[in-house]
């Protein structure tokens, strides 16, 4: 049958190739058996192949094309679960449909060769009329396989999208499924450990999201409480509880987090619920939020945010402002509710652990590493200028120096931070043309908060005779046109630093020619900047060591919480027995005291802590997660025990029961 095995292998061309079937040599005789037409199969008189034959290929070219398209589905599916938000649809699908036009190029060769090759060969009508069916099959699947390349050309961006997150969410959950049967079949009990909890993050923030989007998201400070708990009640299920027992929020105007723990065993659901929440709140699309968020969770999720702590993933690199701003989050999460808090914060035992050792671990970064030194902005690497060359240029230490700053707006404002920062009491003048508005910058709380006891205001048309009497002066002002120049400061009877950080430059370029006049520019600072700025670089890899080695202490940490439960309701079940065994030997203690009475109450449940200790010991040894998943397996199956939630969310009134 050597044309019946050329229909075969061109049914395995179709399906991509990766099926030919070997040739089969002819049979004159043979056994026969009944065919689908009443006729014969397995062979004929002369050797040809029948209609069932024929028919037979014919429906292995479907069978190869439906199994070509199921392992592509598979293929896909796996893929999506991977898929990033942001990849291009576009450059998918143009990728997409040449494949699906070189499919039908193949049905058609097949179409257009090897079925008439085979009708030239057999004359008879039976075989002409079983290859006019076959034709038609093929002829039916080049249709189907041209409209299902239209209909890929033709989708718009969005539907794809949809169709592709379907497909992601799907993947997830099937994902859990199969984890979770994977727990039980390893352990025989159901559930698994149901009382292990992960951390995740989602959020979005300066790296990949455009200002108009963190807008719609951003929480005043004074919100955040309130706002996780909506996130709390909103991520409730009928069936599984609280998806999101525990929750903190993070908001900056460069970045917006959610810090939230959940039950191991719903942290997809979880993560799906904070996504729909997200999508509510900002009022967009999941399609047109979803390209910006990011997702951690577990080990990535603590990693991520003591990186946020420790300066990591600032837009400048180890900056100390977003340290304060972690301590304002752990402390709303555990603040509790009372005239000034009318809500309560929701980080729970987890988020609020975690939170405080992203505190610690930012100090510790700075304190082990020079992440934090050396100034990376303009206006602190004028100051760090300033300092450095006060005692060459001027003969001065820089705590006694008289400074000058013309200007009110923002970065006069910096700079006034930066000085005050080291130099509390140090002599300020603040020149501005309107004198109320610099009244209002040295009024400023954080400027007041760090300095200004020493601070004054002046109006502009006494900017030359305070310039005279300063040590350093800085302009930051918004002129097109220098206001200082050379002729001004003739004469000088003392030295004159001047730092000019205004683009365009409010100091002329001939005031450095002047004698006892040190000029520096905006240019000057810049190296400065980078300067430092290589150096911050270089500590990163040190800073992330540190880093990597308390994420392992703290998922250590975490991993034991999950048998607290079951450690509580251990004790609740020897506490249980102790008071049964007690009362059945009471008559036989009638004859004690009171104080022998207690003595004895006490000894009994020093007795129960004794025999425990070492278990509690042990869950708090340094180990993986998967040895500590195995201990608490090993606790709540040798003693039959029902986890006991003693607070948070997932408190549970239930008795312990001793299950014989």
């Amino acid at each position: 049958m050597r044309s019946s095995g050329r229909c075969v292998a061109a049914a395995g061309l179709l399906a991509g190739g990766a099926f030919v079937a070997p040739e089969v040599p002819r049979q004159a005789t043979g056994p026969t058996s009944p065919g689908l037409d009443g006729g014969r199969s397995g062979g004929s008189s002369d050797g040809g192949p029948s209609k069932c034959a024929l028919v037979s290929a014919a429906f292995g070219i479907c069978a190869a094309a439906g199994r070509s398209k199921r392992s592509k589905g598979l293929k896909a599916a796996s893929q999506a679960v991977a898929l990033q938000p942001d990849d291009d649809v576009e450059r998918s699908v143009a990728e997409f449909v040449p494949k699906i036009a070189a499919l039908q190029k193949k049905a058609e060769a097949l179409q257009k060769k090897d079925l008439k090759l085979l009708a030239e060969e057999f004359d008879r009508p039976e075989l002409q009329e079983s290859c006019g069916e076959v034709d038609q099959l093929v002829c039916g699947l080049v249709s189907a396989i041209g409209g299902v390349r239209d209909h890929v050309s033709n989708l718009r961006d969005s539907e794809l999208r949809r169709e592709v997150y379907a497909m992601d969410r799907q993947a997830q959950d099937w994902v859990g499924k199969v984890e979770k049967e994977a727990v039980e079949s390893l352990t025989g009990y159901r559930d698994g450990v149901d009382t292990m909890v992960e951390v995740h993050v989602v959020g979005l923030s300066h790296h990949r999201s455009p200002v108009e989007v963190r807008e719609k998201l951003a929480v005043a400070q004074a919100d955040w409480n309130a706002y996780a708990q909506e996130l709390v009640d909103f991520a409730k299920d009928k069936e599984k509880g609280y998806l999101v027992p525990e929750v903190s929020v993070l908001s900056t105007c460069n970045r917006f987090e959610l810090y939230f723990a959940s039950p191991d065993m719903n942290k997809f659901a979880a993560i799906e619920a904070v996504h729909a929440f997200l999508s509510h709140k900002s009022g967009l699309s999941r399609e047109e939020l979803e390209p910006y968020l990011f997702c951690h969770s577990g080990e990535g999720a603590i990693q991520h945010l003591f990186e946020v702590s420790s300066g990591l993933d600032s837009l400048v690199l180890g900056e100390a402002q977003i340290l304060a701003q972690v301590k304002a989050c752990h402390e709303h999460c555990i603040q509790k509710i009372s005239e000034e808090t009318p809500v309560a914060g929701s980080g729970g035992k987890i988020v609020a652990k975690m939170l405080n050792a992203a505190i610690r671990m930012g100090k510790l970064v700075r304190s082990r590493t020079k992440i934090g030194k050396g100034s990376v902005s303009v206006s602190s690497a004028a100051v760090e200028l300033m300092m450095s060359r006060a005692m060459q240029d001027l003969r001065k230490p820089a705590s006694k120096l008289n400074v000058c700053i013309i200007g009110a707006g923002k970065m006069s404002r910096l700079l006034l931070l930066a000085l005050f920062s080291k130099h509390p009491e140090i002599k300020v003048t603040l020149v501005n043309r309107s004198v109320e508005k610099a009244q209002e910058v040295l009024e400023d709380d954080m400027v007041k908060n760090r300095g200004g006891g020493n601070a004054t205001v002046a109006p502009m048309d006494q900017m030359m005779d305070i310039i005279r009497q300063s040590d350093v002066t800085f302009t930051a002002t918004g002129s097109k046109v220098p206001i200082i120049h050379g002729a001004d400061l003739q004469d000088l009877e003392r030295k004159l630093m001047l730092i000019d950080i205004s683009v365009p430059l409010n100091v002329a370029n001939d005031c450095a020619e002047v004698k006892h006049v040190s000029s520096y520019s905006v240019d000057d600072l810049k190296k400065v900047v980078e300067a430092n700025a290589m150096k911050r670089q270089a500590e990163v890899q040190k800073a992330k060591r540190l880093i990597t080695q308390e994420v392992s202490k703290f998922k250590c940490w975490q991993a034991s919480q999950g048998a607290v439960p079951y450690l509580a309701a251990l004790q609740a079940m020897a506490e249980r027995i102790r008071r049964e065994e007690y009362a059945k030997m009471e008559h036989k203690l009638k004859g004690l005291q009171e104080k022998e009475k207690e003595a004895l109450d006490k000894l009994t449940r020093h007795l129960v802590d004794q025999l425990f200790r070492p278990l509690y010991y042990s869950m708090k040894e340094d180990e993986t997660v998967s040895e500590k998943r195995s201990k608490i397996l090993a606790l709540r199956n040798i003693f039959r025990l029902t986890p006991l939630y003693k607070r948070g969310l997932l408190t549970n009134p239930q008795a312990v029961q001793l299950n014989a």
